[in-house]
């Protein structure tokens, strides 16, 4: 699951931001189980681990924001399924977009759906394209016309 993140100047990880969008997603969606930054001393990722999935019983959202407001959702289900909104500067594509389940792969980027990017609202469309999808049994839910 290589990107251009780390090929392009994003920034450094905001912990301050991660932790806005860990007190939004706890605020709004029940089924989060259980949050942690990799690393305490020097956090580059925020998990947040989900009690339902899209194809499994649980999956984890993998959250980083950056001081220059760029950020990465990425949420997994182990190796098997993956799917991640980004927002950062990206060759041939705009500074949003999305890579498509199940691999999440570096070529299958589309125009994500999200437009904002405020902390609060792309967690809470994030959050909410997800419950879609599971909710309906359908990964068409991830990409919206009309996002939340």
């Amino acid at each position: 699951m290589t990107d251009d993140w780390t090929y392009v100047d994003t920034g450094a990880p905001d912990q301050d931001l991660m932790k806005r969008a860990r007190t939004v997603a706890e605020e709004y969606e029940p089924l989060i189980t259980d949050s942690e930054f990799d690393n305490a001393l020097n956090p580059e990722t925020l998990h947040l681990y989900v009690a339902d999935g899209i194809t499994t019983d649980s999956g984890r959202f993998d959250i980083t924001w950056t001081d220059k407001h760029y950020y990465r959702y990425h949420y997994t289900e182990g190796d098997d399924f993956n799917y991640r909104y980004d927002y950062h500067p990206r060759r041939n594509l705009p500074t949003n977009h999305f890579h498509e389940p199940p691999d999440a792969t570096h070529g299958d980027a589309v125009p994500s759906c999200i437009e904002v990017t405020a902390v609060r609202l792309v967690t809470l469309a994030v959050l909410q394209l997800w419950r879609d999808a599971v909710d309906a049994d359908d990964l068409t839910c991830l990409q919206q016309p009309n996002p939340p």
